[in-house]
């Protein structure tokens, strides 16, 4: 069966800001009514608020979408992710970076640069087209497969965010933001 995942990444959070940004977007999407706090065992989990529907795209094949008074929820709760990450979308073919500069994508799997950033926080990759070197996080990949950043919102096994939803998280952070989806 497995998770569907998606995964909304603050690109421009840095390592020391990530944990305030993500208590601010947390605190965001809470007062918005998307999410609300659940006690559970020691903690805390974050589970879909009153207005979850509005941050979705229910199409006509998911069962919730025809039943309107339906009190179901997604399955799965809502966590900020802060630290360093390589945040991924899941399995599927390997994707090409696509260079911040010139926009062409390179098949070549940057092993190193990757490495480097996981290890340091820092990586630059060089552009086969153009030479251009761009820090490893400014680079695109095909199918929005990877982002590399420290902080990330998680939404598991919720319908298909609606591009309106991320883009207004993304103007609350008041930072751009990458929405990687796939199934784990």
């Amino acid at each position: 069966m497995g998770t569907y995942r998606q995964t909304v990444v603050d690109l421009d959070a840095s390592a020391d800001e990530a944990v305030a940004w993500g208590l601010r977007g947390r605190n965001w999407l809470e007062t918005e009514g998307f999410i609300r706090p659940v006690p559970w065992q020691d903690g805390t989990v974050y589970l879909a608020g009153p207005r979850w529907r509005e941050a979705v795209d229910l199409v006509s094949w998911d069962w919730r979408a025809r039943i309107k008074e339906l009190e179901e929820e997604p399955g799965d709760d809502v966590r900020v992710l802060t630290g360093r990450t390589v945040f991924y979308a899941g399995p599927g073919d390997p994707p090409s970076a696509i260079c911040p500069g010139c926009r062409t994508a390179d098949p070549a799997w940057p092993h190193a640069a990757i490495d480097a950033w996981y290890t340091t926080g820092t990586a630059d990759l060089a552009c086969p087209a153009c030479a251009r070197l761009s820090p490893l996080p400014d680079w695109e990949w095909t199918d929005d497969c990877f982002a590399f950043a420290h902080l990330g919102f998680r939404f598991d096994d919720w319908p298909p965010l609606h591009p309106r939803f991320t883009a207004a998280l993304g103007q609350a952070l008041g930072h751009r933001v990458r929405v990687l989806t796939g199934k784990i």
